[in-house]
């Protein structure tokens, strides 16, 4: 009898750890799990209606896995067939009125694409917890196609264990998808293949947005990217020249207080992103909005991107060749 208890135990010791090891969070068969170490910071999830999510860490503290999923809810503004279901929460204090998902071919008037995140750490949902598992800022990389023309672009971010988004985490932004730049990009890519970085010291829900223009009537005049003259010695620059007029171009140009840039190598990976009081700045004399590039850690004689977006017109491009 003592025997047969022992024979049974030892049984359920080995099922139990067959299971286990059955239900090992990041499975052969998971495309979208992926275990994260010191030796392994970065990895990007592919999704099947084709955009592609990067997740990448400064420091690795731990081992742990993590799973991110699509959901899709609605816009709240969106027209709907009767009630939206499922809409989407968005602070209005952040996301004013009129902003809306950004569309994927394919996806019903409305439908957002929103990017979940769960794991086996000891977060909200299972996600890793900074100074626990990593340290540092987490950067999102998110490329995607849309036929959608996007006005003002937004990285929504609901942070913690809430379901309203709260927070605008973009850092970059670049009109060619990642590992697709100018060369590769199709006809009319310019509006249909974005690629959009954010960082934020927590993950949770992620999902990229439109938002309206503050005011209705400006008008994109030009935009030009010229070397400035530096004293002997001092790093190289290239000066970003935006013009805005209210109305037509004829007019003066006109300050934009919310317009940001980002640049991006010839595969549409953004490699300078505007940061935070770092804006351009208001030649008022000639009325022209001006931005200063450092171009430390650019590589020679590659041609550079530069993507403008601003809160009163739609993104733009220039291009220049690094000194």
């Amino acid at each position: 009898m003592r025997k047969a208890m022992f024979a049974l135990l030892a049984l359920a010791i080995s099922l139990f750890g067959t299971q286990c090891w059955a239900q090992s969070p990041c499975g052969v068969e998971e495309a979208n799990c992926h275990t994260f170490s010191a030796n392994s910071t970065t990895f990007t999830y592919n999704f099947s209606d084709g955009s592609h999510l990067t997740v990448s860490f400064v420091t690795v503290l731990t081992m742990f896995d993590l799973r991110v999923g699509e959901s899709h809810p609605t816009d709240s503004t969106a027209i709907c067939q009767g009630p939206c279901p499922n809409p989407i929460m968005l602070d209005p204090t952040e996301f004013p009125p009129g902003t809306v998902c950004v569309g994927y071919p394919g996806n019903f008037q409305g439908e957002c694409d929103q990017y979940d995140f769960t794991g086996n750490a000891g977060g909200p949902n299972g996600v890793p917890v900074k100074n626990i598992d990593y340290k540092g800022l987490i950067t999102l990389t998110l490329s995607y196609f849309t036929l959608q023309t996007v006005r003002d672009p937004a990285f929504g971010h609901a942070p913690g264990d809430i379901t309203t988004f709260t927070e605008d985490i973009l850092t970059g932004y670049s009109i060619f998808p990642t590992g697709c730049g100018p060369s590769c990009a199709p006809t009319g890519a310019t509006a249909s293949d974005p690629t959009m970085d954010g960082t934020l010291p927590g993950l949770s829900s992620a999902v990229p947005l439109d938002k309206p223009f503050v005011e209705i009537g400006d008008t994109f005049c030009s935009l030009t990217v010229a070397p400035t003259n530096n004293a002997s010695g001092q790093k190289s620059e290239e000066e970003v020249t935006l013009v805005i007029a209210s109305g037509a171009c004829s007019g003066p140009g006109i300050r934009d207080k919310t317009a940001r840039l980002s640049v991006s190598d010839s595969n549409g990976n953004v490699v300078l992103k505007n940061v935070e009081g770092n804006k351009f700045h208001w030649d008022n004399k000639n009325g022209l909005n001006e931005y200063d590039i450092s171009t430390d850690g650019l590589v020679s004689g590659q041609t550079y991107t530069v993507t403008v977006f601003s809160g009163k017109v739609s993104p733009h491009i220039t291009t220049f060749v690094a000194p």
